[in-house]
């Protein structure tokens, strides 16, 4: 039995789609037909409790989410994933701590930027009013938790750029699906001037020959920047 992958264009889990083909790990892609922003439905019913992707079926039958988690699982359970010859792991440890740092700190950002209202459920102290009162108030929040959300997205890619300075990619000097999982989420949060090392692996991650028609696919339509055409 081989890896069964569901996962919506566009999502998180084009990073476990990029690294099982870069390691040239057999699986079969089971799409969910739905757009960034509409609700997944009914199609993850029985696949995850939780209704979010990716969704990995392993050889035994397991599910497994959450993108760190299936990353760290496949780290341990595919030698291609550190040995190469596309991706390798130079530090296992440090492997785990910057995908779940990834996770943590610049996923949970994002999303919390691009879906506020998950995040706060109203203006519950604003008045009642038909002159906009509450709607300017709703307003006023949402750009508020967005800033910081950004902000703090901005301050772990800052943090990593420093941790990180004596060497190419995130762990060492040669490509890991840890760098995968950082092109996807640095494109999300827009190229910035003063993250040069996000900006340069991102771009290795998207030219490079196994992972373009991956990113192409996923992300031709949902980018205003063509990473993968650079």
């Amino acid at each position: 039995m081989k890896y069964r992958l569901h996962n919506r264009l566009g999502s998180g889990g084009f990073v476990i789609e990029a690294t099982l083909a870069a390691a040239n790990i057999d699986f079969a892609y089971e799409p969910i037909e739905s757009t960034p922003n509409q609700p997944l439905g009914p199609q993850l019913d029985g696949l995850s409790s939780w209704g979010q992707v990716p969704v990995l079926e392993l050889k035994d039958g397991t599910r497994l989410t959450e993108t760190a988690a299936i990353l760290a699982h496949l780290s341990y359970a595919e030698p291609a994933l550190k040995h190469g010859p596309t991706l390798w792991i130079d530090n296992h440890p440090l492997f785990l701590r910057w995908s779940v740092f990834l996770a943590v700190n610049a996923y949970e950002g994002i999303l919390r930027k691009s879906y506020t209202h998950r995040y706060f459920d109203g203006a519950p102290n604003a008045p009642d009013s038909t002159d906009g009162t509450r709607t300017e108030v709703e307003a006023q929040m949402t750009a508020a938790i967005r800033k910081a959300a950004s902000d703090k997205v901005h301050a772990a890619f800052k943090c990593i750029e420093t941790e990180t300075a004596d060497h190419k990619y995130l762990l060492g000097d040669r490509l890991s699906a840890c760098d995968i999982f950082l092109a996807m989420l640095y494109a999300w949060h827009n190229q910035k001037p003063d993250l040069p090392k996000c900006t340069w692996i991102t771009t290795q991650v998207a030219t490079h020959d196994d992972i373009r028609p991956i990113w192409q696919r996923n992300f031709h339509d949902r980018l205003d920047f063509k990473w993968h055409e650079l």
